[in-house]
Protein backbone atom coordinates (compact mmCIF):
# COMPACT_ATOMS: atom_id res chain seq x y z
CA UNK A 1 0.00 0.00 0.00
CA UNK A 2 1.19 3.53 -0.15
CA UNK A 3 0.47 6.38 2.31
CA UNK A 4 0.74 9.70 1.23
CA UNK A 5 1.11 11.35 4.25
CA UNK A 6 1.22 15.89 5.35
CA UNK A 7 1.99 15.86 8.57
CA UNK A 8 4.57 13.80 10.47
CA UNK A 9 2.34 13.48 13.16
CA UNK A 10 0.09 11.74 10.88
CA UNK A 11 2.83 9.00 9.39
CA UNK A 12 4.16 8.23 12.97
CA UNK A 13 0.72 7.66 13.85
CA UNK A 14 -0.30 5.25 11.11
CA UNK A 15 2.93 3.65 11.76
CA UNK A 16 2.44 2.93 14.98
CA UNK A 17 -0.86 1.16 14.46
CA UNK A 18 0.78 -0.66 10.99
CA UNK A 19 3.22 -1.99 13.57
CA UNK A 20 1.07 -2.80 16.85
CA UNK A 21 -1.11 -4.46 14.38
CA UNK A 22 1.80 -7.01 12.56
CA UNK A 23 3.27 -7.36 16.02
CA UNK A 24 -0.68 -8.65 17.92
CA UNK A 25 -0.96 -10.79 14.44
CA UNK A 26 2.28 -13.30 14.91
CA UNK A 27 4.61 -11.05 12.41
CA UNK A 28 8.51 -9.56 12.39
CA UNK A 29 8.21 -6.02 11.78
CA UNK A 30 10.58 -3.97 10.23
CA UNK A 31 10.53 -0.40 11.00
CA UNK A 32 12.41 1.63 7.92
CA UNK A 33 12.83 5.39 8.27
CA UNK A 34 14.99 8.68 7.78
CA UNK A 35 16.81 8.88 10.73
CA UNK A 36 18.97 7.17 13.21
CA UNK A 37 17.92 4.23 15.35
CA UNK A 38 17.49 6.94 18.39
CA UNK A 39 14.67 8.89 15.96
CA UNK A 40 13.29 5.58 14.58
CA UNK A 41 12.43 4.26 18.31
CA UNK A 42 10.61 7.61 19.29
CA UNK A 43 8.60 7.58 16.31
CA UNK A 44 7.23 3.92 18.24
CA UNK A 45 6.68 5.45 21.70
CA UNK A 46 3.26 3.99 22.64
CA UNK A 47 3.20 0.99 20.89
CA UNK A 48 2.83 -1.46 22.96
CA UNK A 49 6.02 -3.35 25.00
CA UNK A 50 8.00 -1.24 22.52
CA UNK A 51 11.32 -1.88 24.25
CA UNK A 52 10.35 -5.96 24.98
CA UNK A 53 9.17 -6.21 21.54
CA UNK A 54 12.65 -4.33 20.16
CA UNK A 55 14.70 -6.94 22.88
CA UNK A 56 13.19 -10.03 21.42
CA UNK A 57 13.69 -9.26 17.83
CA UNK A 58 10.35 -9.51 16.92
CA UNK A 59 10.77 -5.77 15.97
CA UNK A 60 13.43 -4.49 14.39
CA UNK A 61 14.61 -0.52 13.55
CA UNK A 62 16.57 -0.01 10.08
CA UNK A 63 17.62 3.48 9.09
CA UNK A 64 17.31 4.34 5.84
CA UNK A 65 21.14 5.32 5.70
CA UNK A 66 21.89 1.54 6.08
CA UNK A 67 20.54 0.21 3.13
CA UNK A 68 22.15 -0.16 -0.36
CA UNK A 69 19.57 1.86 -2.04
CA UNK A 70 20.56 4.91 -0.23
CA UNK A 71 23.68 5.53 -2.47
CA UNK A 72 22.63 7.35 -5.07
CA UNK A 73 24.34 5.42 -7.56
CA UNK A 74 23.14 2.39 -6.96
CA UNK A 75 19.64 1.02 -8.49
CA UNK A 76 16.91 0.90 -5.68
CA UNK A 77 16.03 -2.80 -6.91
CA UNK A 78 19.33 -3.98 -5.34
CA UNK A 79 18.19 -4.35 -2.16
CA UNK A 80 15.05 -6.69 -3.22
CA UNK A 81 17.95 -9.60 -2.23
CA UNK A 82 18.03 -8.11 0.79
CA UNK A 83 14.51 -7.96 1.53
CA UNK A 84 14.07 -11.40 0.54
CA UNK A 85 16.37 -12.62 3.03
CA UNK A 86 14.75 -10.91 5.27
CA UNK A 87 11.40 -12.36 4.75
CA UNK A 88 13.08 -15.61 5.25
CA UNK A 89 14.94 -15.23 8.19
CA UNK A 90 11.37 -14.17 9.44
CA UNK A 91 9.65 -17.19 8.52
CA UNK A 92 12.51 -19.19 9.57
CA UNK A 93 12.23 -18.06 13.26
CA UNK A 94 8.82 -18.91 13.56
CA UNK A 95 6.55 -15.18 12.26
CA UNK A 96 3.82 -15.44 10.25
CA UNK A 97 5.36 -12.88 7.95
CA UNK A 98 7.09 -9.78 7.78
CA UNK A 99 5.66 -6.91 8.10
CA UNK A 100 7.61 -3.56 6.99
CA UNK A 101 6.68 0.00 7.20
CA UNK A 102 9.16 2.40 4.81
CA UNK A 103 9.24 5.94 4.90
CA UNK A 104 11.27 7.12 1.71
CA UNK A 105 10.69 10.45 0.65
CA UNK A 106 14.19 11.91 0.51
CA UNK A 107 15.02 8.84 -2.06
CA UNK A 108 12.15 10.20 -4.69
CA UNK A 109 12.36 13.69 -4.42
CA UNK A 110 15.14 13.73 -7.56
CA UNK A 111 12.79 12.58 -10.96
CA UNK A 112 15.30 10.33 -12.38
CA UNK A 113 15.62 9.14 -8.89
CA UNK A 114 11.85 8.89 -8.70
CA UNK A 115 11.94 6.60 -11.76
CA UNK A 116 14.10 4.18 -10.70
CA UNK A 117 12.26 3.99 -7.31
CA UNK A 118 9.04 3.15 -9.38
CA UNK A 119 10.79 -0.14 -10.76
CA UNK A 120 11.93 -1.00 -7.67
CA UNK A 121 7.87 -0.80 -6.27
CA UNK A 122 6.71 -2.82 -9.07
CA UNK A 123 9.09 -5.58 -8.09
CA UNK A 124 8.38 -5.21 -4.48
CA UNK A 125 4.60 -5.61 -5.20
CA UNK A 126 5.32 -9.00 -7.43
CA UNK A 127 7.65 -10.49 -4.61
CA UNK A 128 4.70 -9.66 -2.48
CA UNK A 129 2.60 -11.95 -4.04
CA UNK A 130 4.55 -15.07 -3.81
CA UNK A 131 5.76 -14.35 -0.30
CA UNK A 132 4.58 -13.56 3.39
CA UNK A 133 5.42 -10.49 2.81
CA UNK A 134 3.49 -7.27 3.35
CA UNK A 135 4.52 -3.25 3.32
CA UNK A 136 3.27 0.10 3.37
CA UNK A 137 5.06 2.62 1.87
CA UNK A 138 4.82 6.49 3.20
CA UNK A 139 5.73 8.98 1.14
CA UNK A 140 5.50 13.07 2.73
CA UNK A 141 2.95 14.44 0.24
CA UNK A 142 3.57 18.15 1.47
CA UNK A 143 7.22 17.58 0.61
CA UNK A 144 7.26 16.15 -2.85
CA UNK A 145 4.00 17.38 -4.32
CA UNK A 146 0.84 14.86 -5.24
CA UNK A 147 1.83 14.71 -8.64
CA UNK A 148 5.09 12.92 -7.85
CA UNK A 149 2.77 10.95 -4.86
CA UNK A 150 0.91 9.61 -7.59
CA UNK A 151 3.85 8.62 -9.62
CA UNK A 152 4.15 6.07 -7.00
CA UNK A 153 0.95 5.49 -5.82
CA UNK A 154 -0.16 4.22 -9.25
CA UNK A 155 2.04 1.26 -9.21
CA UNK A 156 0.93 -0.02 -5.70
CA UNK A 157 -1.78 -2.69 -5.59
CA UNK A 158 -3.56 -0.41 -3.10
CA UNK A 159 -3.63 3.48 -2.30
CA UNK A 160 -4.48 5.99 0.27
CA UNK A 161 -6.24 8.79 -1.19
CA UNK A 162 -7.19 8.92 -4.75
CA UNK A 163 -3.78 10.44 -5.47
CA UNK A 164 -4.11 8.47 -9.45
CA UNK A 165 -7.10 7.42 -10.93
CA UNK A 166 -5.89 4.09 -11.58
CA UNK A 167 -3.35 1.56 -10.34
CA UNK A 168 -1.30 -0.53 -12.69
CA UNK A 169 0.02 -3.49 -10.62
CA UNK A 170 1.79 -7.25 -10.26
CA UNK A 171 -1.17 -10.03 -10.62
CA UNK A 172 -0.65 -13.23 -9.75
CA UNK A 173 -2.14 -14.71 -13.22
CA UNK A 174 -1.18 -11.69 -15.52
CA UNK A 175 2.31 -9.86 -16.51
CA UNK A 176 0.12 -7.15 -14.58
CA UNK A 177 -3.49 -5.86 -13.77
CA UNK A 178 -4.79 -2.53 -14.17
CA UNK A 179 -7.51 -1.06 -12.24
CA UNK A 180 -9.43 2.11 -12.03
CA UNK A 181 -10.50 4.43 -14.63
CA UNK A 182 -8.11 5.46 -17.60
CA UNK A 183 -9.44 8.46 -19.08
CA UNK A 184 -7.87 11.36 -21.69
CA UNK A 185 -6.74 13.11 -18.40
CA UNK A 186 -4.19 10.52 -17.25
CA UNK A 187 -2.77 8.41 -20.37
CA UNK A 188 0.34 9.86 -20.51
CA UNK A 189 0.69 9.05 -16.54
CA UNK A 190 -0.51 5.64 -17.40
CA UNK A 191 2.33 5.11 -20.42
CA UNK A 192 4.87 6.76 -18.18
CA UNK A 193 4.31 3.68 -15.36
CA UNK A 194 3.95 0.86 -17.98
CA UNK A 195 7.55 2.28 -19.35
CA UNK A 196 8.99 2.57 -15.85
CA UNK A 197 7.61 -1.26 -14.69
CA UNK A 198 8.92 -2.29 -18.10
CA UNK A 199 6.79 -5.52 -18.48
CA UNK A 200 7.26 -5.65 -21.73
CA UNK A 201 9.14 -7.82 -23.55
CA UNK A 202 10.45 -7.20 -27.49
CA UNK A 203 8.45 -10.09 -29.79
CA UNK A 204 6.66 -11.52 -27.06
CA UNK A 205 2.88 -11.33 -25.32
CA UNK A 206 2.24 -9.40 -22.46
CA UNK A 207 -1.05 -9.79 -20.58
CA UNK A 208 -2.67 -7.10 -18.44
CA UNK A 209 -5.58 -8.51 -16.34
CA UNK A 210 -8.37 -5.70 -16.72
CA UNK A 211 -10.22 -6.94 -14.10
CA UNK A 212 -10.20 -4.16 -11.95
CA UNK A 213 -10.44 -1.86 -14.44
CA UNK A 214 -13.57 0.31 -14.57
CA UNK A 215 -13.41 2.62 -17.32
CA UNK A 216 -11.18 3.47 -20.25
CA UNK A 217 -11.81 5.87 -22.82
CA UNK A 218 -10.57 5.30 -26.63
CA UNK A 219 -7.61 7.16 -25.65
CA UNK A 220 -6.71 5.25 -22.99
CA UNK A 221 -6.94 2.19 -25.60
CA UNK A 222 -4.94 3.89 -27.79
CA UNK A 223 -1.95 4.86 -25.80
CA UNK A 224 -1.46 0.78 -24.86
CA UNK A 225 -1.23 0.52 -28.52
CA UNK A 226 0.81 2.57 -28.71
CA UNK A 227 3.39 1.52 -25.78
CA UNK A 228 2.54 -2.07 -27.17
CA UNK A 229 3.69 -0.98 -30.54
CA UNK A 230 6.50 1.14 -29.41
CA UNK A 231 7.85 -2.25 -27.44
CA UNK A 232 7.28 -4.48 -30.17
CA UNK A 233 4.80 -6.41 -28.08
CA UNK A 234 1.54 -7.60 -28.53
CA UNK A 235 -0.40 -6.37 -25.47
CA UNK A 236 -3.76 -8.60 -24.06
CA UNK A 237 -6.18 -6.65 -22.51
CA UNK A 238 -8.39 -9.45 -20.49
CA UNK A 239 -11.78 -9.14 -19.14
CA UNK A 240 -12.51 -5.37 -19.28
CA UNK A 241 -15.76 -4.28 -18.96
CA UNK A 242 -18.12 -4.70 -21.65
CA UNK A 243 -17.63 -1.09 -23.05
CA UNK A 244 -14.36 -0.90 -23.44
CA UNK A 245 -14.75 -4.38 -25.35
CA UNK A 246 -17.01 -2.21 -27.60
CA UNK A 247 -14.77 0.82 -28.27
CA UNK A 248 -11.80 -2.07 -29.04
CA UNK A 249 -14.25 -2.83 -32.04
CA UNK A 250 -14.45 1.00 -33.34
CA UNK A 251 -10.97 1.94 -33.35
CA UNK A 252 -7.98 0.32 -35.38
CA UNK A 253 -5.40 -1.26 -33.39
CA UNK A 254 -1.82 -2.58 -33.83
CA UNK A 255 -0.21 -4.24 -31.15
CA UNK A 256 -3.38 -4.58 -28.38
CA UNK A 257 -5.92 -7.68 -28.55
CA UNK A 258 -8.90 -7.39 -26.15
CA UNK A 259 -10.30 -10.32 -25.20
CA UNK A 260 -13.26 -11.25 -22.72
CA UNK A 261 -15.64 -8.53 -21.43
CA UNK A 262 -17.91 -8.15 -18.13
Amino acid sequence: MCWPFRRDTDAVEVAQAYVAEGLAGQERVAYVSEGGPDELRHDLDGVPALDDELDRGRLQLVPMSTLPGSDPSVDPAAELPLLAAMTEKAVAAGYRALRVFARRTNRVRDPARRAQHVRYEHLIDRFCLEHPLTMLCAYDAAALGNSAVAELACVHALAHEALSPFQVHAARSADAALAGNVDVFCTDQLEQALQRIGIATPGGTVVVDATGLEFMDVRGLLTLDRYAAASDTIMVLRSPPTVVTRLANLVDLIALRVEGGR
